[in-house]
């Protein structure tokens, strides 16, 4: 191998998340209670958002976001994390990677079974194209990620990735298992 290409190699290994084959049972369940308690509060007629009925400007679009926050599964990014340094009783850099690391971990198996619904659900040619998507936003993912790490070069690079990768794996399952349902 050349040095350029394990040069390569080394930064595609820092930059990969390290996730576990499955993530704790109870994690899964508070993220999953959760994103039940909004589909709940969805189902109880939660603001959905209606830019016709919306009041225009930057005090309507966030009295909007306020009122639909409880019915919305992203309002969901987070929960275990929070929970998870609370328990911790520290900010330390160890405790928000670990617990951005969990959650994170709940996240990626969830997009996960939500890729194979959709594309069990969906035709050949969109499966080809769901695929396509998410390999082109798993290097998009990754590559944004590790933006803190090349901007600060310290120690706060690693939560800041740790939670771009909790953030946006979250958002892609959420957008995933609208395909699936």
């Amino acid at each position: 191998m050349t040095r350029s290409t394990l040069f390569a190699a080394s930064l595609l290994l820092l930059i990969t998340p390290a996730r576990a084959e499955a993530p704790a049972k109870d994690d899964v369940a508070t993220v999953t209670a959760c994103l039940d308690l909004a589909a709940q509060n969805a189902g109880k007629g939660g603001a959905t958002r209606d830019e016709l009925s919306e009041k225009a400007g930057s005090e309507g679009r966030l009295a909007a976001a306020s009122a639909a926050a409880g019915a919305d599964k992203a309002s969901c990014i987070g929960v275990l994390a929070t929970t998870c340094v609370q328990k911790e009783g520290n900010l330390s850099n160890a405790t928000l990677n670990q617990c951005y690391g969990r959650e994170a971990q709940v996240w990626d198996a969830r997009l996960n079974a939500a890729y194979r619904a959709a594309s069990a659900k969906i035709d050949r040619d969109a499966a080809e194209n769901l695929r396509k998507t998410q390999r082109a936003w798993i290097v998009w993912r990754d590559a944004s990620c590790a933006q803190p790490g090349v901007t600060f070069k310290g120690t706060m690079a690693g939560p800041m990735r740790e939670w771009c990768v909790l953030d946006l794996t979250a958002r892609q399952a959420i957008w995933m298992q609208g395909w699936g349902e």
